[in-house]
């Protein structure tokens, strides 16, 4: 039964690959490819614009989307926010996740998709192109597909300009041709079309360049202003006056008088006639004026439709702070991450899904395929986890692990894949943090200690001494022995005439005091009390 399953999969993913047609469908569009736009936004008045947007909505987009590339092309505001927006989305990790509970052929799947989608060179391209729809609402990228190693891959995806396209009464995209101006049906496996969701309308509407046409026109008609009005009054107002008993021939010297000056700089009249210069420019300050603010308003909505703030985008130094300009990045995200994600399911459903519908299995369910996904997690501070957790831990709080690891962005670590240890070391050269553990009884020491001198608990260096001192005699009867050895020593020392012969005497006496052990341990015990001392005077 699996073999006659398997069989009939086969079949029928032959019967697709035969169906799909490698030749473009937008070649017969026109004989260069392209379609001269007339560009609509030349002399554009609210009346023409309004007529534009209700041939869209009727199905004709053409108008409509040469004047959004219009827009983009000749207002540099919104060309410099709208390729922030299209960016933005670029800074953003990707992977290929698998479908959740997956089996072993889903994840075989996985990594076949992932290792198609590594391999793609043209990948920010595509990216770019997509967010395209942010502006006009949709975008339609063309697949060109290739053979190879007996399966069909994208070569490349092929922006095609919103302008060939129409929309039928249901709002489905057809494509125009030079056989069909009313538009044919886009081909399966041929077309990635992916609508960018701002607003719940129709797809005619949808685009932010909607809104945006209107602020451009706006702002169009202020600054064509204020440079008509710049050059009428930029110059002063000549006045010339003459005498009442002026000649026509005066007048007209006067007059020419005043047209060189407005243009020469220089003129010539007689000495009776006088000229008034009036600067009515200088009544209209930059900070009153209409035009400049005109202009103002309207970029600053610019930027808070693409955006979703003003001030990352147009900061002045002073009504501009970076504790609201971080505040208006958290608005900026949202934004970010709604692109992202709507990207994502595009690219799931038509790169990915028709790629293992035509090579591998043209009846898998949609819903068990491996989906792309943008990470858009935001990382938390590893300072402050690092300090507040483990006092959280110490109290008794129950963290689980993953939790962290998902709040830090830290991954799991793979089967054989080298992890990072903290490295453990004896030496500690800071006195003053931490007291070091010193070994000051040698191996047979005669006292039979077998422990060396801790000194982490201690504060008293001198109480650390008395201890030891008192470990070390502890099977020794101190006083019993030292009246009889003090008498001997008495006696021997009036004996003698100088240190040397006392010390030969003695070494006599007591050859046990002369071993190499008894020197050892006295040098260690005088090194740890210079040690201890100048740890004292150092604190």
């Amino acid at each position: 039964m699996a073999k006659k399953k398997n069989k009939q999969r086969q079949q029928l993913r032959l019967q697709q690959q035969k169906k799909l047609d490698t030749a473009l469908q937008t070649a017969r569009v026109t004989e260069t490819g392209r379609i001269i736009a007339d560009h609509p936004s030349h002399k554009i008045t609210p009346s023409k614009m309004q007529s534009i947007f209700e041939s869209a909505e009727s199905g004709e987009l053409k108008e409509q989307h040469e004047l959004f590339a219009d827009i983009e092309e000749r207002d540099s505001d919104i060309a410099a926010n709208i390729a922030t927006r299209k960016r933005a989305v670029l800074t953003f990790d990707w992977h290929i996740a698998e479908p959740r509970n997956a089996t072993p052929q889903e994840e075989a799947l996985q990594q076949e998709i992932d290792e198609l989608f590594y391999q793609m060179t043209n990948f920010e391209d595509l990216v770019m192109d997509l967010m395209d729809a942010v502006g006009h609402g949709f975008v339609a990228l063309e697949i060109d597909w290739q053979f190879v190693n007996g399966k069909w891959l994208p070569k490349r995806f092929i922006h095609r300009p919103q302008s060939w396209f129409k929309l039928d009464k249901d709002d489905n995209l057809l494509l125009k041709t030079q056989e069909n101006y009313e538009g044919e049906p886009l081909q399966p496996y041929k077309w990635v079309v992916h609508t960018h969701k701002s607003r719940s309308t129709q797809l005619a509407r949808v685009g932010l360049y909607r809104t945006l046409a209107w602020l451009y026109m706006f702002k169009h008609y202020s600054v064509h202003d204020f440079a008509e009005f710049l050059e009428l009054y930029g110059m002063p107002i000549r006045i010339g006056k003459y005498g009442a008993g002026a000649t026509e021939a005066e007048k007209r010297t006067l007059l020419r008088a005043l047209a060189q000056i407005g243009h020469n700089a220089a003129g010539i009249m007689p000495e009776s006639m006088t000229v008034e210069l009036h600067n009515v420019a200088n009544g209209v300050s930059q900070g009153n004026n209409p035009f400049l603010q005109m202009v103002d308003w309207c970029e600053k909505s610019i930027a808070r439709l693409i955006l979703g703030q003003t001030l990352t985008s147009g900061a002045d130094g002073k009504t501009s702070t970076n504790a609201l300009g971080q505040v208006h990045n958290e608005v900026r995200r949202d934004l970010l991450v709604s692109d992202a994600k709507q990207l994502a399911q595009t690219i799931t459903q038509q790169i990915i899904l028709p790629y293992i519908q035509i090579n591998i299995n043209p009846t898998i369910d949609p819903m068990r395929i491996p989906y792309f996904e943008f990470d858009t997690k935001e990382v938390e501070d590893l300072t402050k986890y690092a300090e507040a957790l483990p006092k959280l831990v110490g109290v008794g709080v129950k963290i689980p692990e993953q939790w962290v690891r998902d709040k830090l962005g830290i991954p799991d670590a793979e089967e054989d894949e080298a992890i990072l240890n903290a490295v453990k070391t004896d030496f500690k050269p800071d006195l003053k943090a931490e007291k070091t553990a010193l070994s000051t009884h040698p191996a047979g020491c005669p006292c039979g200690c077998q422990q060396g001198i801790a000194l982490s608990a201690v504060d008293n260096e001198q109480q650390v001494l008395d201890s030891e001192l008192d470990k070390a005699l502890a099977n020794v009867d101190f006083n019993a022995q030292l009246d009889p050895m003090v008498k001997q020593v008495v006696g021997i020392l009036q004996t003698v005439e100088s240190y040397e012969a006392a010390f030969e005497v003695l070494a006599q006496r007591y050859p046990t005091l002369n071993t190499q052990q008894h020197q050892d341990y006295l040098t260690k015990a005088i090194f740890l009390s210079e040690l201890l001392g100048a740890h004292s005077v150092g604190r």
